[in-house]
Order: C-alpha cells, then structure tokens, then sequence
C-alpha cells in the first residue's frame, strides 16, 4: 500500500482485502485453535510461540536491592540516609536495632521475608515513584513461567465487551501466547471465566502495559457484570511507568507500538491502530466474515510480544530477541 495512504486509509484497505479472499469462511477456517469449556460456556482459543527469554527466579538479589535502600522507612531521605551509612546502618536489615527506625524497618524486613510483591509494590510507590527500577526487581521474586503477560482487545473504551483476551506465558524457554477469541458477543462470560485461574494462581504476578488504568479496571467491570466471582488482587507490574522514566524523550513517543520499533526494531505489516480494533469486529459481526479479525488476533498477539520483550530489557535482563 501507498506510504502516503493515513494509518486509518492503510486500514480500510487491508479490511477490504480480507473481506474479498475470507468469503464464505468460518472463524475455524482461518484461525488454528480450539474450542475450550468453562462453567460459563465454550470459547475459542489460539495458541502460539514466540522466542522471549527472561531470567529466572532470584529472591536474593531482590531481596538485596530493596534492603540496599534506607528511604524506603518513612522519615529517612537522601542527605539522611548517607549520615546513616556513616553511622554503619548501611541496609534495611541493620535499621532493624535503630532506635527510632526499628519498627517500621521491621515492617518492611518482614515483607522482603515474606516476599510480598505486592506489599512491597505498594511500599515502593509510597516512597518513591511508580517507576523506579526497585518495583520491577520485586518480579524476581517470582518464576519466570508464574509471570502473566495480559493484554485485551474491546468493543470500546468503557462497558463494552471484550472480545479477545490475549494472556502469554514462559513454557519450556518460549513465549506461548494464549487468545482467548469471541466468535459472538455471547462468548465473553466463557472467556473471562477461563481467564480467572490463570489470575488466581498461587504465585502469579501480572504484567502489562497501562494495564493498571485500563485492562485489569476493565476485566474487573466485565467480571462483575456477568456476576463472576474472582480475586483480582495479585502482583502487577505495569511496564508503562518505567518505559516512560527510560525512554521519554528519546523517541517521538511511549506508546508500546512505538517502543517496539525504537528499541525492539520491528517493524509490523499489515497492522492496524488500535482505534479501528472495534470497526473491525464488527464488520466481522455484520458479515460473518473471519477476514477481519485476522489482523486483530494478530496485532494483540505482537503486542503480548513486545510487552514480554521490553519488560525483559527493563528488568535488565537483555532480551532482544527477533
């Protein structure tokens, strides 16, 4: 297509070049998935690879690095700290035998113990921003293969459904990319109640991108909706708030699509802006034509991609790969 073509011109194109060579085909037709049950009904789930590698389990450096810093107890700052290394309080730990820091270092030893991210998450952002570096090292106290890469598509930007939900996890060293697809509207009580396990589960941290402003709220408001019980209080680290403080300036913008070029170098065909992700389901709804839902499935896939890549990178653990 003409490069001069807008995103939005580029789009329609490609949409009618999937309605013309995806006639008379069915979601089964175009997609290689399966049908799933859950107490709520069936849905349909796609499932691929990709190769993300990030570094494994490792509480002690975790451990290491918030103890490392004095300001995390209330009343200790910058100039503060220093006269207290000086004074041989030089971690956490040691605050525990000061006279006035020692409860709430206590406190805070207790849940480095304990390794309580999501305590711990909290306490960070208390202190210091929602950015620093110290709140994507709790992820260490985590499996690699407990951590849970969410992103979802919907029919709008409040109340509306969701109509794909994209969920990846490290399995035998690769990404594997689980979408959870709406062949109807119908289908999304089946789809959110087989998400729930997976956010349930006994160590599992949640990963996104503005996800704490947008994906978690949303599934939260559909989840109550269809009056499905479930306990969304689980670690989450939102990559947006470091992606921001590392490379704000550096490029035109931080949105994840723009990141995923500038630091990741892909480039994607044939992608479309998130804005005509609605448009675009619903012509499927209106004709009962797959075609456009190809480049749905596809953009919410990469976007699980990229986030699993640029957390690993921030993290420092140096994926890059292709």
């Amino acid at each position: 297509m003409p490069p001069s073509l807008s995103d939005y011109e580029r789009a329609r194109h490609l949409h009618d070049g999937l309605i013309a060579t995806n006639r008379n085909r069915r979601v089964e037709d175009v997609f290689c998935g399966r049908e799933v049950a859950s107490p709520a009904g069936t849905c349909y789930v796609i499932e691929s690879r990709s190769a993300v590698g990030l570094n494994g389990r490792d509480p002690d450096r975790a451990a290491s690095a918030v103890l490392a810093d004095l300001t995390l107890v209330p009343g200790i700052g910058e100039a503060t700290g220093r006269r207290l290394e000086r004074q041989g309080y030089r971690t956490v730990a040691d605050l525990a035998r000061h006279p006035l820091y020692c409860r709430d270092a206590a406190r805070l030893l207790h849940a480095v113990e304990q390794g309580d991210t999501r305590g711990l998450a909290e306490w960070i952002g208390r202190r210091h921003r929602r950015s620093d570096p110290l709140i994507l090292e709790l992820s260490r106290f985590h499996d690699a293969g407990d951590l849970l890469f969410l992103d979802i598509e919907t029919l709008g930007l409040f109340a509306r459904p969701v109509i794909l939900i994209g969920l990846g996890r490290l399995e035998q060293g690769s990404l594997t990319v689980r979408q959870y697809l709406l062949r109807s509207v119908g289908e999304e009580a089946a789809a959110l109640t087989a998400l729930v396990p997976y956010l349930e589960a006994d160590g599992a941290a949640l990963v996104t991108f503005n996800g704490r402003a947008f994906d978690l709220p949303y599934i939260g408001e559909r989840l109550t909706r269809h009056g499905i019980p479930a306990d969304l209080a689980l670690p989450h680290f939102d990559i947006l708030y470091p992606a921001r403080r590392r490379w704000r300036g550096t490029f035109g913008s931080c949105r994840l699509c723009a990141l995923e070029t500038g630091v990741l170098g892909i480039e994607r065909e044939d992608d479309i802006p998130s804005r005509v992700v609605p448009e675009f389901y619903e012509s499927y709804r209106r004709t009962n034509n797959p075609g456009p839902l190809v480049p749905v499935v596809e953009h919410n896939r990469q976007d699980i991609v990229s986030l699993a890549r640029l957390f690993g990178l921030l993290r420092g653990d140096g994926d890059r790969g292709s």
